[in-house]
C-alpha cells in the first residue's frame, strides 16, 4: 500500500469520520461532512484585524474533501454554510482536501 493510498483511506476513515474531527454541514443545500476552523485565522491574521462602527469581517477556513465538490469553488464566488452566506476568499488543495477561506461582514 502506498503513502496516497494510506492518506486517503485516513481521509475517510479519521479526519471526515463524525466520531472524530468532522462534522455534517449544510453546504449549498447538501449535507456534507467538513471540519470548520475559526481559530486557524485568528492565529495568521492577529495584526490585520478591522473592525468599523460596530461591523466587522467573520472568517472561517473550511477542510473538505474535493470529491464532495463537483467543481472546486473560486474566490469571489459565495457559499451558504448551515444558513450562513459567505464569500470566498481562497481555496486551496492539498492530498484531496479543500481548504476554503471563508469571510463575511458581521456586526
Amino acid at each position: 500500500m502506498s503513502l496516497k493510498d494510506v492518506i486517503a483511506a485516513d481521509l475517510s476513515a479519521v479526519f471526515f469520520n463524525i466520531d472524530e474531527f468532522a462534522e455534517l454541514h449544510d453546504i449549498d443545500g447538501k449535507q456534507i461532512m467538513a471540519i470548520i476552523d475559526e481559530d486557524i485565522l485568528k492565529q495568521r491574521s492577529q495584526d490585520k484585524r478591522e473592525n468599523f462602527d460596530g461591523v466587522y469581517r467573520g472568517e472561517i477556513v473550511l477542510f473538505v474533501k474535493a470529491a464532495d465538490f463537483s467543481k472546486r469553488p473560486v474566490k469571489g464566488q459565495r457559499l451558504r454554510i448551515d444558513g450562513r452566506l459567505m464569500m470566498v476568499d481562497s481555496c486551496g488543495e492539498s492530498d484531496g482536501i479543500l481548504e476554503i477561506t471563508l469571510e463575511a461582514n458581521e456586526s
